[in-house]
């Protein structure tokens, strides 16, 4: 009998080290000795189930990817039935945890590395189109006497300053961040 395969685990594994190092040393830091000495494996082992330093952060892109579409479909579902723009807007400028700011530490970091690795670069769009386009939902369906492009501009805008507040996150300026919310306030009572 086969013995069960234990990649997934070990990919799982590989990541969750490349996370913590991240949060330690930073990724340009982080070397291929980091991830594979905090995950307690050979670099051989890295090397086996996933591949070189690239492959790794190439990886943890695409699981964050796929952990903020999960975190969209739990908020979505969370969201009451009415005033969902004002919930959304308010769940988006909310979270100020330790975890939350771990968080904006790896995607920001992940983010760095769009420019010089494509798969990441696709990911970071793609994060940022369904991020765009459940707002534009959920605003025309609250608002739908709204102009179409309006309702775009305003989700863009509202994007831009979430993607500010998170970069402040980690600073600790909790006053700069509630004007961010604030102002997402003003641009979305524009749809009525």
């Amino acid at each position: 009998m086969a013995r069960p395969s234990v990649a997934g685990q070990r990919r799982e594994e590989i990541l969750d080290a490349l996370e913590v190092c991240i949060l330690e040393k930073g990724i340009q830091a982080t070397s291929l000795e980091n991830i594979a000495e905090t995950a307690k494996m050979k670099r051989t082992i890295l090397r086996h189930y996933i591949g070189n330093r690239d492959d790794i952060i190439c990886l943890l892109s695409e699981r964050w990817r796929d952990k903020y579409t999960q975190q969209w479909q739990e908020l979505l579902t969370w969201l009451p039935s009415s005033n969902r723009a004002e919930a959304l807007i308010d769940s988006l400028f909310s979270s100020r945890s330790k975890e939350s700011i771990n968080t904006t530490i790896i995607g920001e970091a992940l983010f760095s590395e769009a420019k010089r690795l494509a798969p990441i670069k696709v990911h970071q769009q793609h994060i940022m189109q369904e991020f765009i386009q459940h707002l534009i939902h959920e605003f025309q369906t609250q608002y739908p006497d709204a102009e179409s492009k309006r309702v775009e501009l305003i989700a863009y805008g509202i994007y831009a300053n979430y993607l500010m507040a998170e970069s402040l996150l980690p600073l600790g300026l909790l006053d700069e961040i509630y004007k961010f919310k604030q102002a997402s306030v003003l641009l979305c009572s524009q749809l009525t």
